[in-house]
Formats: structure tokens, C-alpha cells, sequence
């Protein structure tokens, strides 16, 4: 065989060994891609149903917010948890608050997400609410979800995806350091503060239960010791005041504009199911 027969058998070869090799990845991406997609959702299933001591009676439905920047607008799509390609019931609202009449169908400039909420519901009646938040932490972003009650209330803090320092920032992702807000309300919430002063070995203590005990009856056991710290402020980690900052900081964020959302999307989805 000549030379250049002998080099087009050879880049066939590579050519073929190639395309077999990105089929297996593209296959294997696939695969796994799909599976992470379905532990995400579940996750984020057991999530809510914990923060908010759901049982098996309630609905869950999942609300998406995008902006549309080009039109001034917020569109909210509501569906089922869980049924991604069941249709979503859409509502628009300009940046003001007025409700955009018509098709609330995206058109022109791509939507951005703005994060996402959940909203329980028991008979038709809110149980609570769930609402996804991002915080910029030390190294980067602090995706988390917030639990609250029908009245507001924080009910629990989970941190979901964050890449602060382990040891440092990254305690702000226990159950312990998300345990300070729960009971505290919407007014609480806006006034929070974070401090370095020594938290009381008490607080401490009851804290440090939550990584073994359900955060529902938590609350009921803990109730004095709640009453008590409302008025105070968040406990900063130590060595990672910055962290706990930033997480105290968008959960503020986020609780006061779901607040001010919910009177626009409640006539419209206070009943859903």
C-alpha cells in the first residue's frame, strides 16, 4: 500500500474511532444529565415538603419567574411540581405592578429566570410558600430556599448550591445556621442584622438539634428560646461574617419581594392545585 493510502486508512480509522468515542460521551452525558435532572426535582421535592412540614394532602405547584426585558415585563408560569411539560398557566405584570391583559405568551427578547417559588395549598386554601433566592457570598453565588408560612413567617432556610470555604462560609449551608430565622416574620425579617458576638450556649445547644430532628416539631420544643431571639440578631459563623452577610442579606431581599409579588399573583393563584 503506498504512503498516502496508508495515511487515509489511518485518519479513517481516527476519524471512526472519533465519532464512536462522541457518541458514547454524548450518550453517557445524556444519561447521567437526566438522572441529575431527577435527583434536582427530588431533592427540591423533599425540600419544600420539609421547610414546610407538608403531608401527603397537600398540592405543590411551581411557579417560574422570568423577565422580559424588551417589554417591561414579569411573566409568571404555574404548573404542577414535578409535571415539566404539563401546561403552565401565565400571568404578566409590567414592572409597576399592573396586570398586562391578553396572552402572557413570551415573545421578542429572550426571558431571563428570575428564580422560582412554590405555593401549597390544603382544599384550595395557602398552607405556605417555598421561594428560591441567590445571594452573592464570598467566592460566589448562594442559591437557597426560604420556607414560609401563610402568614410570612420563616418556617426554615435550606442552602442548596453554594462553593464558599469549607469550615468558613460553607457552615452558613447547616441547619444550624438557618435555624436563626425560623419563627421570624416578614417585619423581623426586614430588620435582621448579623453580629460577632458569642452566640448563648443555649441557642447553641437547640440549634444543633435540627440536624437530627425535624424542623415542625423543632419549633413547638424550641418555642421559648424562638420567641426570645426574634428580636435578636443573626450569629454570624466565625471567620465568615462575609458569608453570612450575604445569606442574611438575600434572604431580606427575598422574603420582602414575595411579600409585595404575592398581593399581584394571590387573586389569581392563591387557590391553585
Amino acid at each position: 500500500m503506498s504512503a498516502r493510502g496508508e495515511s487515509l486508512r489511518i485518519a479513517a480509522s481516527m476519524t471512526v474511532a472519533c465519532a464512536l468515542g462522541a457518541l458514547v460521551l454524548g450518550g453517557v452525558y445524556v444519561a447521567t444529565e437526566r438522572y441529575a435532572r431527577a435527583a434536582r426535582a427530588d431533592g427540591e421535592r423533599r425540600a419544600v415538603v420539609e421547610l414546610l412540614g407538608l403531608d401527603a394532602s397537600a398540592s405543590i405547584q411551581e411557579v417560574g419567574q422570568f423577565l422580559i426585558p424588551d417589554r417591561g415585563e414579569v411573566v409568571y408560569e404555574a404548573r404542577p411540581f414535578g409535571a415539566g411539560g404539563a401546561p403552565a398557566r401565565r400571568l404578566a405584570f409590567t414592572l409597576d405592578g399592573r396586570l398586562v391583559a391578553g396572552d402572557a405568551q413570551a415573545g421578542g427578547e429572550k426571558p431571563r429566570p428570575l428564580g422560582r417559588l412554590f405555593i401549597a395549598t390544603r382544599g384550595g386554601a395557602p398552607l405556605g410558600f417555598v421561594v428560591e433566592g441567590v445571594a452573592r457570598g464570598y467566592k460566589n453565588r448562594i442559591r437557597f430556599l426560604i420556607g414560609l408560612d401563610r402568614d410570612f413567617a420563616i418556617t426554615g432556610v435550606r442552602v442548596v448550591e453554594h462553593e464558599e470555604d469549607p469550615g468558613l462560609g460553607a457552615e452558613v449551608a447547616t441547619r444550624a445556621f438557618g435555624g436563626q430565622f425560623i419563627g421570624r416574620g416578614a417585619r423581623d425579617a426586614a430588620a435582621l442584622e448579623v453580629t460577632r458576638d458569642p452566640m448563648p450556649e443555649d441557642w447553641r445547644a437547640a440549634l444543633a438539634q435540627l440536624s437530627r430532628v425535624p424542623a415542625a416539631p423543632w419549633r413547638e420544643r424550641q418555642r421559648g428560646l424562638i420567641e426570645r431571639e426574634r428580636a435578636r440578631p443573626i450569629y454570624a459563623v466565625t471567620g465568615a461574617t462575609i458569608s453570612s452577610r450575604a445569606l442574611t442579606e438575600g434572604l431580606k431581599t427575598t422574603v420582602d419581594h414575595f411579600r409585595r409579588r404575592w398581593a399581584l399573583l394571590e387573586p389569581a393563584l392563591g387557590g391553585a392545585r
